[in-house]
Parts: C-alpha cells; sequence; structure tokens
C-alpha cells in the first residue's frame, strides 16, 4: 500500500509570497494534506498485525500506538479493562461481577467451557469504537486455547512471540449511559467512572458449542475434541480418530515443505443435523451443498486498546480455526478431519484478512493434502470432473459450483489444480500461501498454464 500526498513548498527564507491569498490556501491545503496522512498512518498502526522486533528484543511486551489508545475512559471501558484483568488473574467472580441475568449466565458458559478445553491467555474487546444507540457493541471474545498458534521469535512471522486468541463475535448490551465515544473535551477526565454492566450476551452471527450448554471435552496429544454433554459417547468414540487425522495433516503439511506453527487442533463433533447446521449458519441461508464438516477462521481483537494484555496479537488478521464435524461424516471420519485440519494450517500460514480469496484457493488445497496423505482417491480421475475442466477450465471450481449440490464435482476440479502444479514442480504449499496473499490462483502464470492444466487432467488414467 502506498500513500501519495501533496508536499507543502516553504518560502525561500527574506523572499516574501505574491499573493497571500494563494498562499493562505496552499498552507490549509498542506494542513488537510498532512492531517490525511497522520489519519492513514494511525490507521494502519491500529489495524495491521503488529510486527515485534525479533531476536532478544523479543523478550520486552509488545508496545502499540498511543493515539490508538482509548484516550478517556467511559463506564464501558471500565467493564473491558475489569474483565480482561479477571481473565489475566483467572478470577470466575471477578469476570462475571460484570454482568447480570442471561449476560452473567452466557459468560459462565463461556468461562466454564473455555476452562475444561484448557487456555492461557484470553480477552474481550470491541471491534468498534463506540456503542450503537441501543447500548450494543459488538466484541471479539475469546481465548488462547490448547494447540494455539504460536510462532517463535526470529521465525519472521509477524505474530511471532505474540500470543494468539481464538476469538469469535457476540453482541453485548449494555446498560444505559455507557457510550464509548471519544469527545475532545473529555480528555482531561481524571475521575475513574463506575463500570458499566452488561445486560445480555449473545453470539452475533453463529453459535458455537460452548455457547449452548456444557460440553464434554476429550484430549489427546494433538487434537482436543469437543461435543454437548448429551453427546459424551460420541466424543470419546470419535476422539483417537481425530487424533489420527491431526498426525496425518501435521505430517502431510510437512511433507509438502510448510513449518507448522501450531502442533494440534481444537474441534468439536455432533450427530445432530439440526444443531450441526445451527453452528454452521446460524439464522442464515444453508447452502446447496451437502456438508460432512467445516472449518471457521477465529479472530484476534481488531484494535490495541489499554486493558488487552499487550502480548495478545491485534488486527484484522485471522487467528487460529474451529473445525466441527457433522452427521455426514460418519461414514468418512478420518478424510473429512484430514480435509478440515489442512484448512487450519492452511489459515495458520496465510491469515485471512480484508480480502477473501476465491473458495477454490482453499478447498482445492484441502483436497489435495486429503489425496496426498492417502485418505481419499483421486477424484480428477473421474470422469465427471475430467469433463468438467475440459468445458469450463478455471469456472469448473467457481465459489458458485463449490457451494453446490455438485460441489464434489467442483472440489476434485479444485484440487487437480494442485496436483498439476505439483506434476510440473511447483511447490503446492508456496502456491497455497500465494494464493491467499494475492487474492487467488495466477491463471496462466508460470506456477500453472491453464490449457496445460485442462490437457494434463484429460491424459491422467
Amino acid at each position: 500500500m502506498t500513500d501519495t500526498t501533496d508536499a507543502a513548498i516553504e518560502t525561500a527564507p527574506g523572499r516574501t509570497p505574491k499573493n497571500r491569498a494563494a498562499r493562505a490556501v496552499q498552507i490549509a491545503i498542506a494542513a488537510i494534506g498532512a492531517s490525511i496522512l497522520a489519519v492513514t498512518v494511525a490507521y494502519g498502526a491500529v489495524f495491521w498485525p503488529r510486527t515485534p522486533v525479533d531476536g532478544p528484543a523479543g523478550d520486552v511486551p509488545i508496545g502499540w500506538a498511543p493515539w490508538a489508545a482509548n484516550l478517556r475512559s467511559s463506564p464501558a471501558d471500565v467493564t473491558f479493562a475489569q474483565m480482561n484483568a479477571a481473565m489475566r488473574e483467572k478470577d470466575r467472580d471477578k469476570f462475571l461481577a460484570q454482568a447480570t441475568g442471561q449476560a452473567a449466565e452466557q459468560l459462565a458458559l463461556w468461562w466454564d467451557n473455555s476452562m475444561a478445553m484448557g487456555w492461557n491467555v484470553a480477552a474481550i474487546a470491541p471491534t468498534d469504537l463506540d456503542l450503537d444507540e441501543n447500548g450494543n457493541a459488538e466484541v471479539v471474545l475469546g481465548a488462547q486455547y490448547v494447540f494455539a498458534a504460536h510462532p517463535e521469535r526470529g521465525s519472521g512471522d509477524r505474530d511471532a512471540g505474540l500470543q494468539l486468541i481464538q476469538g469469535f463475535t457476540y453482541t453485548v448490551t449494555f446498560e444505559p449511559g455507557s457510550d464509548r465515544g471519544r469527545s475532545f473535551d473529555q480528555y482531561e477526565q481524571t475521575d475513574e467512572p463506575e463500570a458499566a454492566t452488561i445486560l445480555s450476551v449473545v453470539p452475533t452471527y453463529e453459535p458455537n458449542p460452548w455457547d449452548e450448554g456444557s460440553i464434554h471435552v476429550a484430549m489427546r496429544d494433538h487434537v482436543v475434541l469437543i461435543g454437548m454433554s448429551d453427546e459424551a459417547d460420541l466424543v470419546e468414540r470419535n476422539a483417537d480418530v481425530a487424533e489420527q487425522s491431526a498426525v496425518i495433516a501435521l505430517d502431510a503439511i510437512r511433507a509438502l515443505g510448510g513449518e507448522p506453527t501450531q502442533d494440534g487442533f481444537v474441534s468439536a463433533i455432533t450427530d445432530d443435523p439440526e444443531r450441526f447446521s445451527r453452528w454452521q449458519y446460524g439464522q442464515g441461508t444453508p447452502w446447496d451443498m451437502d456438508v460432512a464438516g467445516y472449518a471457521r477462521p477465529a479472530l484476534r481483537p481488531n484494535l490495541p486498546e489499554r486493558f488487552i494484555d499487550p502480548q495478545i496479537a491485534t488486527g484484522t488478521d485471522t487467528s487460529g480455526t474451529l473445525v466441527v464435524m457433522g452427521p455426514l461424516s460418519a461414514d468418512s471420519r478420518e478424510s473429512t478431519f484430514v480435509h478440515e485440519f489442512a484448512h487450519a494450517l492452511h489459515n495458520t500460514a496465510a491469515p485471512g484478512s480484508f480480502v477473501a480469496p476465491p473458495a477454490a484457493v482453499m478447498e482445492g488445497f484441502a483436497r489435495y493434502v486429503q489425496w496426498e496423505s492417502g485418505v481419499a482417491d483421486r477424484g480428477y480421475l473421474r470422469q465427471e470432473v475430467k469433463d468438467a475442466v475440459a468445458a469450463g477450465g478455471t469456472g469448473a471450481f467457481s465459489d458458485e459450483l463449490l457451494r453446490s449440490q455438485d460441489a464434489g464435482i467442483a472440489y476434485d476440479a479444485a484440487g487437480s489444480y494442485y496436483a498439476y502444479a505439483a506434476s510440473t514442480g511447483t511447490s503446492v504449499w508456496r502456491l497455497a500461501i500465494d494464493a491467499v496473499i494475492g487474492g487467488g490462483f495466477g491463471v496462466d502464470s508460470d506456477d500453472v498454464v491453464v490449457s496445460e492444466w485442462q490437457a494434463w487432467v484429460a491424459a491422467q488414467g
């Protein structure tokens, strides 16, 4: 990203401007330009993920832009500060003291289920600077659950040394008078206001298992598998296959040249179709395709705030992944787990941000990992896939087709794109990462020429 501004031209010493009015306009324009530049830089400092210094300096807590801080305290700010302090201290009572009624019950459920899963650090932070007219705020609430990614200092990763929470969005309703709005005449405020009480907490979009009741947890060396308490037997029966699948996925990424910064996964499972649909879509419209499992990227706090532990990574990048198995995975647990775990590793290596790449970038890679690890047959050998690739080229794996009733064909077509790239000596792992960063495949690039890919698929048998 390049910022362009008009530079102000200073008058040489001893020289009088010929047109003072024009000079005044120049000064005004320059001031406006400087202000825009300052805002742009400040915005970048807030939203761009913090990059720590490599090496010994990494032992020093991470700082952040002071102008991004909340320069005054509102009642809501005090509440967030108290809750974050409670999470640092692992003080359940202090955490719940900030809420009442339904909100206290929901937060207690989150706390108890999160503790059962295991976590190190946690945070709650608003995604915007203000409450709406009804006292609502969207927040990211999450914890660094077991197996969270943690890139090491010196790795060159922008998150190296920072704590990555696996957060999700909730809508919080405060009692009246809790507005976080920043007013310049309040910057000199000296008296700390009383904390605002939270009246309601609900998932903003789709609920996760820990939002709906007590959970059962099964822990293995590379996976924590959870489910609702009434499906505890299902969780226990599938914990070992989840563990085996986790090892397969991790080994597959290493074989492709990747270096995972996580050594396991957080996953959930249910055999209840209504429960699974609710977890995946919430109140949204289900896709036409039959879904066996999904991988949902988690979030980090958007904005650095005074009340957030400075070791917690902030910004708009995603931050880990929750994998969920549904009833349609019953006859293909291992293959589905491997597919979704491949998504998780892909998400960690190339976090999503403002612009999501085409779905084929993610789905094709996960399908290719299934093939390479031997848990699924190479789908591009099927005649219907060959026909789709020959007729449609890259249109065979459009976003629409990847969510259609015939999505399996599109998945295999996308996977074949990676398979052909591998046959030419291209690094599939590098292609998968670059396609996320670049917002899609480089069609007819040095890595893959579409006509040659089509011919290669047609020749496979």
